[in-house]
This record gives structure tokens, C-alpha cells and sequence, in this order.
């Protein structure tokens, strides 16, 4: 599996350049892992034209909870793109989502319907529905968050390992910048050097719950490093190298004309290794009428 630390390696053998330092490598990496889950436009040789598809890795599900008072909340503050299916657990069954606000509109102008929540659509970071019923109504939304950045944490010797639980923590509450789902790459310790998948992140940054064993082992001077969240394993590499190196080589054009040239190239093989990203996406699961019905 490729690391945060070997991709970082990469760049730097692509660019030569010593003041591009490994922190400020890491922030173009973050920034290729926001820009393709959010979507990137690409273009096929047959001048097909799409929005790259959703990270399937970073599909995830959240309760919302309906205003009594107004036709609309607030999406879940992960929420990336692409709400894919709704629910009313309340009423145990399926809401139907419309492409647009607008389209949401045509069949409910006034947005006036106080009846139970039958339709929805997403406008921004806000869902409005229809209806908003008096008593507040518990809705289920499938949708694709937002990427955890990739991050170090240098622990000194605050960081512990807990066996019996498979619990990380940390004492100085630094661990906050890991999330669920996130596979970390632990060093500097006597027994628990290896990748672990954080099962379990709470927000306090206190503790890391991994799915993997753990040996008990405290005060330790841990490295915990994560990878690249929900970019599939086949094309992180090629992905996120080349885009950094596309955008390193393009901001040094400014200064070095010659350098449009490598900004070209690194720009044409990232889109080239976004295309092998885009053929192997498994399509966005259709329904769960199984589990619902509509309404």
C-alpha cells in the first residue's frame, strides 16, 4: 500500500527542487485529495465531457433532524457532494430526491406543505423538503463526505497503545486531525509499528480506536502518519504525483518560462491516471427500497 511518506518521495524526485519542503509538498497533495472528491472535469478522446465521479470510499450515511418552523436545514458539516438517498426513519419510508432546488420548485412552489416529509432536494449545503410536518421528523441521508486531510503527528511521548481495546491515545488530545476510515502509518515505537484503519475517531482528538490488534505500550515517541483518504489504492500514486508535480512545475512558470512545458506534461498524465481512476469507479448504489418503501 502506498504511504503518505513514499508519494512525498515521488514529488520530490519529479520537481528537484529542495524548496519545495515536505510539508508544503503535503498541502498540494491535500489539495489534489479535495479537488478529486469534490469532482474534476475531464474530457475522453471522443470529446465526451463529465464531472469525475464520487470517491465510492467516502460514502457514508447521517441523521438529520427537520425544522418544525422551516422548509430546509443544514446539510451534515462532512457533506462533499452527491446525496444519493434519503429516508425518513420516522416514517419508514423512502424519500424521493429531485436533481435541483429548482426542479423542487416546479412541484412545490411555496414550499408550504406541512404534511410528512416526501420529497427533497439539496441546494448548496442545505436540504429543503417537503413537506415540514409540526412534529420534527428523523430523515437518514447516503451521501459522500468530505476527504480527511493527510496529516503527521510527531507525539513526543505523549502517545500510548491500549491492546485489550485497540485504542491509540494520545495525552496531549492531538489525534483529531485523523478520521474514520483513514488507514495511518505508525513508526518510533517497540511494538506497534505498522498500518492501522481508525475505526473510531472522536472529535476531543483524545483517543483513536483502530480495527487492527494493538499491543499495549504508553509513553511511547510514536510517528503516526495518514494516508490518502478514499483515493483508490491502484492510482494514489499517479494521482497525486502528478498533481502535484502539475502544480508545482505551474507555479514556477511565473519565474522559469521552461517550466510550462513540465507543467503540460505533469497536468496530461495526471488527467490520464484520473480516466483509469474514473473506468474502475464502481457505480453509486440505486436504492435501498429493500429497507424503504416510497412514499
Amino acid at each position: 500500500m502506498t504511504t503518505q511518506a513514499q508519494i512525498i518521495t515521488g514529488v520530490k524526485e519529479i520537481i528537484q527542487d529542495s524548496a519545495f519542503t515536505s510539508a508544503r509538498i503535503l498541502e498540494y497533495l491535500n489539495q489534489g485529495v479535495r479537488q478529486i472528491a469534490g469532482g474534476i472535469f475531464i474530457q475522453y478522446p471522443d470529446r465526451t465531457q463529465i464531472i469525475s465521479s464520487p470517491l465510492p470510499d467516502l460514502s457514508t450515511n447521517s441523521e438529520l433532524t427537520t425544522s418544525i418552523t422551516l422548509p430546509y436545514i443544514s446539510m451534515p458539516s462532512d457533506y462533499g457532494r452527491n446525496l444519493f438517498f434519503l429516508a425518513s426513519s420516522t416514517n419508514e419510508i423512502e424519500i424521493e430526491l429531485y436533481d435541483s432546488y429548482a426542479e423542487l420548485l416546479r412541484i412545490y412552489p411555496n414550499l408550504d406543505d406541512t404534511n410528512r416529509v416526501v420529497a427533497a432536494a439539496v441546494r448548496g449545503k442545505l436540504l429543503y423538503y417537503q413537506g415540514y410536518p409540526s412534529t420534527a421528523e428523523t430523515l437518514v441521508g447516503y451521501y459522500h463526505r468530505i476527504p480527511n486531510d493527510m496529516t503527521t503527528l510527531t507525539g513526543g511521548t505523549d502517545i500510548s497503545f491500549t491492546g485489550t481495546t485497540n485504542v491509540i491515545t494520545d495525552a496531549g488530545s492531538e489525534l483529531d486531525d485523523f478520521g474514520v476510515g483513514q488507514v495511518i502509518d505508525v513508526s518510533e515505537t517497540t511494538n506497534n509499528n505498522g498500518s492501522f484503519t481508525v475505526v473510531a475517531a472522536p472529535s476531543t482528538g483524545a483517543t483513536l480506536t483502530v480495527a487492527e490488534d494493538l499491543t499495549t505500550e504508553a509513553n511511547t515517541s510514536a510517528v503516526i502518519k495518514s494516508r490518502p483518504d478514499g483515493i483508490p489504492e491502484h492510482v494514489q500514486e499517479s494521482l497525486l504525483e502528478n498533481f502535484a508535480a502539475w502544480q508545482i512545475f505551474q507555479r514556477k512558470t511565473k519565474n522559469e518560462v521552461p517550466m510550462d512545458v513540465e507543467a503540460k506534461r505533469y497536468h496530461g498524465l495526471f488527467l490520464g491516471a484520473l480516466l483509469s481512476m474514473e473506468a474502475a469507479i464502481e457505480s453509486v448504489p440505486g436504492s435501498y427500497q429493500s429497507a424503504f418503501s416510497r412514499y
